[in-house]
């Protein structure tokens, strides 16, 4: 009866765990494949309680209940193949086609063969056991094949992850294991005994319901990078292997224990106990914290130093040169500063010398609300004086008034400074450790201070050479320059020699003619001259004003002209009237040679918080996320055919100065929106 129990409970938990699982909109391979073996055992639980129920039909309902034990074995195996993982390359490798067909065949077998030739129960209705033939037994000893190397691929797939990703599937890779883990279980008595003993259907049972309610935990609430000695990796998984092997010599044991006091029920009792154990087993070695305690442990008692200075060397040389840029570059310094520490998140700060404070670049697991540090900031003075690693678990009254105060929320943990020819040109903040008990040693501190030093030589060297690289562009235009006004120079004097010539002919028709040809020709020649020679100013001096935002968006459209819309309500700004103009004016241009022709450029202005807001959006090719983070906004980038990628740079050097912002919002294909914040003028008393 307990077993026909828990048969119903798969038989009801499990469509509906699938059915959560699609309401998620979980629909990659790897979930479809799970929530088909979720239904497929759910099936299978129906035709194994009916059979129950009815020993007489047998054969009647077995013959179901083989080909879905198959189905379901297949749909696990290939699950933990492509969870987790990117699935673009796993259809090019020659092991995935050699189980697929595998699997294709062995559902063909079960299909073709006659149930009686594959198993036989002359006394099922009193011992619920099925003896196997010799087609039987070679049928599910693929079965255990398929298990087994679903439980290895779990293994391989979790220690491929970084600690983070890890901490987040752990408990999917729990579910799962246990999921297979339990057919394993149940099967291996075909292999000891060539027969299924149905009465440790209950175990199964029990393993599958709670690994059914993990995998469905875990969607919800989990977010789904010296002298002679050892080896540390070898050690490791020694050491690892050691546990585990005295593990199970203690659990065979007491298997023998049991079997020696002659229990009636010795045999359920103890593979409830296997079970539980391999259960708690995954539990420990999932554990991030409990692995980084064995780590420690070792360290301490296994080697003279605790870091292999050569492996980070070389982790640090591989990560660094497999970036292209420099954000990708940060990234991987500030994930090779967290691991180590185990570490669960970090930021990466770096000195601005236009704002003259040091603002956010990178980070990961980390706080959003990101504000630059100045140079006044306590933080900022104490790191300058003594060049020291700060521990924020320890007592700093110094720091009392900094901005790092603020970060109380994410818990941090260090700060390691990154000097570069004796300047604090950066800082990292790592987040806390994933296991807190942890005191760190001199040789932690030693660690960082040699990733800080190779670290920050890296990343000043990339950011020195885009500032040389943005000075010889400076340098070029400069050149430029010079044959551009030789060109006006040859303009004014073509006009000066009409001048002289208008005084004796100016009644002439014909000179006349001539005379506004060569006119409109000298306009549109240095109309298109002065378009590409605007004047790029740093730091423009500024004539403050209140000025109705709404009157300087109409001067801007009548200049720019075309088709534009507006929506927006009155305010007043205190601005650059002549320079806000400039700027509405360049987007404007930009939307306009960016929209098709029937279709309108949108503008929106109004009030948003403390800020006056204008929206000025096309419906154009759009930018890149790449040409955002990395391009946008500099000098001589544009994605203009004819463009000198100097009217954006402007525009944000305006608005800054101004104490504004400017935001970009843009898809590829379908257009863009720039967004202008503005201060308010005050409003007299």
């Amino acid at each position: 009866m307990l077993t026909q129990s828990l048969l119903w409970s798969n038989i009801i938990l499990c469509p509906v765990a699938g059915f959560f699982l699609l309401l998620r909109r979980s629909y990659g391979v790897s979930n479809f494949l799970f929530i088909s073996s979720l239904f497929f055992i759910a099936g299978l639980s129906f035709v194994n309680l009916r059979t129950l129920q009815y020993p007489a039909q047998l054969f009647s309902w077995q013959g179901y209940g083989l080909f879905l034990e198959v189905i379901t074995v297949l749909c696990c195996y290939f699950y933990t193949k492509t969870a987790f993982r990117d699935n673009s390359e796993i259809y090019k490798g020659f092991g995935f086609w050699v189980s697929l067909t595998v699997a294709i065949s062995l559902v063909i077998f079960v299909i073709a063969n006659p149930l009686t030739n594959l198993i036989f129960s002359p006394d099922f209705p009193d011992e619920h056991i099925i003896f196997l033939t010799n087609s039987g037994f070679f049928v599910y000893l693929l079965l255990m094949v398929f298990l087994v190397f679903g439980l290895v691929q779990l293994e391989r797939t979790l220690a491929g992850l970084h600690q983070v990703q890890r901490w987040n599937i752990k408990l999917l890779v729990l579910g799962s294991g246990l999921l297979l883990a339990s057919f394993a279980l149940y099967f291996s008595h075909s292999l000891l005994y060539r027969s299924i003993d149905m009465n440790y259907l209950g175990v199964r049972s029990v393993a599958v319901f709670v690994a059914v309610l993990i995998f469905c935990y875990a969607h919800m609430f989990r977010d789904i990078k010296a002298k002679l000695s050892l080896s540390r990796g070898i050690a490791h998984r020694s050491f690892v292997l050691l546990l585990v092997g005295g593990y199970l010599i203690l659990l065979g044991g007491l298997g023998e224990g049991l079997r020696y006091l002659n229990l009636s029920t010795a045999k359920p009792v103890f593979y409830v106990l296997i079970l539980i154990s391999f259960l708690a087993l995954a539990v420990v070695f999932l554990s991030e914290k409990l692995r980084r305690r064995l780590i420690v442990t070792l360290h301490k008692n296994f080697y003279q130093s605790k870091y292999d200075y050569k492996e980070q060397w070389q982790n640090f040389a591989s990560r660094v040169t497999a970036a292209s840029t420099l954000t990708e570059i940060q990234t991987s310094i500030l994930d090779l500063f967290c691991e180590p520490l185990a570490c669960q998140g970090g930021a990466f700060y770096l000195y601005d010398f236009e704002s003259s404070s040091y603002v956010h670049t990178v980070s990961f697991n980390f706080r959003r609300d990101w504000r630059p540090f100045s140079d006044a900031d306590p933080l900022i003075t104490n790191l300058k004086q003594k060049d020291w690693i700060i521990n924020l678990k320890e007592s700093h009254p110094e720091l009392h008034g900094s901005l790092i105060e603020s970060f109380d929320d994410v818990s941090p943990f260090l700060v390691v400074p990154l000097f570069f020819d004796e300047e604090l040109a950066g800082f990292i903040v790592m987040g806390e450790q994933i296991n807190i008990t942890e005191k760190l040693s001199y040789e932690d501190y030693d660690l960082l201070r040699m990733l800080s030093n190779q670290a920050i030589a890296t990343v000043q060297e990339l950011r020195l050479s885009d500032q040389l690289s943005t000075a010889r562009e400076l340098a070029a235009i400069g050149k430029v320059s010079t044959f551009v006004l030789h060109d006006l120079k040859n303009q004014v004097s073509g006009l000066s020699l009409m001048l002289d010539n208008a005084r004796d002919y100016i009644d002439d028709p014909d000179f006349q003619q001539d005379m506004l040809e060569t006119v409109g020709s000298t306009v549109e020649n240095m109309k298109g001259l002065i378009s590409r020679l605007k004047n790029i100013r740093e730091k423009p001096e500024l004539v403050i004003s209140s000025v109705p935002l709404d009157k300087i968006i109409e001067d801007a459209l009548e200049t720019a002209g075309s088709n534009i819309e507006v929506n927006g309500t009155p305010v007043q700004v205190a601005v650059d009237e002549e320079e806000i103009y400039k700027v509405i004016l360049n987007l404007l241009v930009n939307a306009v040679e960016a929209t098709e022709k029937d279709l309108a450029v949108l503008i929106k202005y109004g009030q948003q918080d403390d800020f006056a807001c204008l929206e000025v959006s096309d419906s154009g090719c759009g930018m890149t996320e790449d040409f955002i983070d990395n391009k946008l906004f500099k000098p001589f980038e544009t994605t203009k055919k004819h463009g000198f990628g100097i009217g954006l740079y402007q525009c944000k050097q305006i608005i800054e100065s101004h104490g504004g912002k400017i935001e970009v919002a843009s898809e590829y294909g379908v257009g863009t929106t720039f967004t202008l914040f503005l201060p308010l003028a005050v409003e007299p008393q």
